[in-house]
């Protein structure tokens, strides 16, 4: 009869493997690089952070310095992706980078006036 502990893992596993498989869905269904990068960011770090959780509660009797190294990949998880998905979006957006013909509205064209296009006379 498996533990909970090992029932933790397991659910843990099994749902961390899920929002990575709908990361790696949402790279290849959505329509352009902005949206892809929200399937990125989000699921891919959740389902990273629980695989990782996992592996910390898993190895954690055996090896005590696991849970510090395992809290470490989480937080530069945390920090490292959404600030990477951030530059990369705000990079694609300067570079006219095309959107979706699904997309209505441009709100951030109010933010951000100094596109290319607008500064230097480009169309």
């Amino acid at each position: 009869m498996p533990s909970v502990w090992e029932l933790a893992v397991a659910a843990a596993l099994l749902v961390g493997t899920f929002f990575t498989a709908v990361s790696c869905l949402g790279l290849l269904r959505f329509p352009d690089v902005y949206c892809r990068m929200h399937a990125a960011g989000k699921a891919g770090t959740l389902g990273v952070c629980l695989v990782i959780l996992a592996a910390m509660v898993y190895f954690a009797p055996s090896d005590g310095t696991v849970v510090v190294r395992g809290a470490l990949a989480v937080a530069f998880q945390f920090l490292t992706t959404p600030t990477a998905t951030h530059l990369l979006a705000r990079a694609s957006y300067l570079t006219d980078y095309a959107l979706s013909e699904r997309t209505a509205v441009d709100e951030l064209r109010a933010f951000l006036p100094s596109r290319p296009s607008d500064t230097y006379g480009h169309e």
